[in-house]
């Protein structure tokens, strides 16, 4: 039973650690988003649940690194100025892969934009705030603790598979959705998961992530598309001519496009090539032997 738990050297095997994280996030966001429903409406606009969702993961990630007597910057979470230059130019990047999909269907027909009537810049100021929750919430849980963990269980290529797949499944996908239109929507979000996941390899820190993931959901936002089947309402609204859902994305919006499969392939394969900025190897995070056992 011990072999179960633990390797031959002691030590709590890195699948349960991931396990354990995934469940106690789970716990702490979800109460912390909880405690976000409390406060007064004129308050939430100006803190997003998102942010609540970002916090719980990351006191998670303090109290296991506690554990380990491991810092926060082994994660890749550190504000100084490669950080953020990192986080524009992720967003910069997430709003180009957006705006190519965008323009692939336009061109193919697929619908043409009108300008919404009562746009407001405070609204799209709004969007932005809340995509960086979003975009903070979501790569701290997938792409921090739990990714580097499963990097060293299964190694670089499965945990990219095992994660990204994870992150397909946590999205919602509206069963009414044509089957054709699904199917395109899940490959979209498991290509954009190993996207996430190799800015990470290429950087070993979670700004470029975070800025890809906020520039993608909020330009989406901006121009009126659905963002994972979220409505929104931006400066421009997309007028579909007809074409397949698989074509437009449809209600849901560019991710159960076609042509985001199409950029997206494109985009893996130039991070790949790309030697980034960090040692991409996953031996340049400690070795599990050499971290102290957790208690218990």
């Amino acid at each position: 039973m011990k072999a179960v738990f633990r390797d031959g050297e002691g030590h709590l095997r890195n699948g349960w650690k991931g396990l354990g994280f995934v469940v106690t996030s789970a716990i702490m966001a979800g109460i912390l988003m909880w405690v976000w429903t409390l406060l007064p409406d004129a308050v939430q606009p100006f803190l997003p649940h998102s942010f609540f969702g970002f916090l719980g993961v990351l006191l998670v990630s303090l109290g296991f690194l506690y554990l380990e007597k491991q810092p926060l910057t082994s994660l890749g979470m550190s504000l100084d100025r490669r950080a953020g230059r990192d986080l524009g130019l992720g967003v910069v990047g997430g709003i180009v892969i957006v705006g190519m999909v965008a323009l692939a269907g336009w061109a193919a027909g697929a619908y043409h934009m009108e300008r919404a009537g009562n746009a407001q810049v405070a609204s799209i100021v709004k969007a932005a705030w809340l995509m960086l929750g979003v975009g903070l919430f979501e790569e701290a849980l997938f792409h921090g603790y739990l990714f580097q963990r499963a990097i060293r269980g299964l190694g670089t290529r499965w945990a990219q598979v095992v994660i990204s797949l994870i992150f397909c499944l946590a999205h919602p996908f509206n069963t009414a959705m044509e089957v054709p239109t699904r199917i395109v929507a899940m490959v979209t979000t498991f290509l954009a998961g190993w996207m996430l996941g190799l800015c990470y390899l290429r950087t070993r820190h979670l700004a470029l992530p975070v800025g890809v993931h906020m520039g993608w959901n909020w330009f989406l936002s901006v121009m009126g598309f659905g963002v994972s089947g979220n409505e929104s309402r931006g400066w421009w609204t997309p007028v579909f001519e007809g074409r397949p859902e698989w074509v437009s994305g449809g209600a849901y919006g560019l991710e159960a496009s076609i042509f985001c499969v199409v950029v997206l392939c494109g985009v893996i394969a130039a991070l790949t090539r790309w030697k980034g900025s960090a040692a991409p190897e996953p031996q340049a995070l400690p070795r599990p032997e050499q971290a102290p056992a957790l208690n218990g």
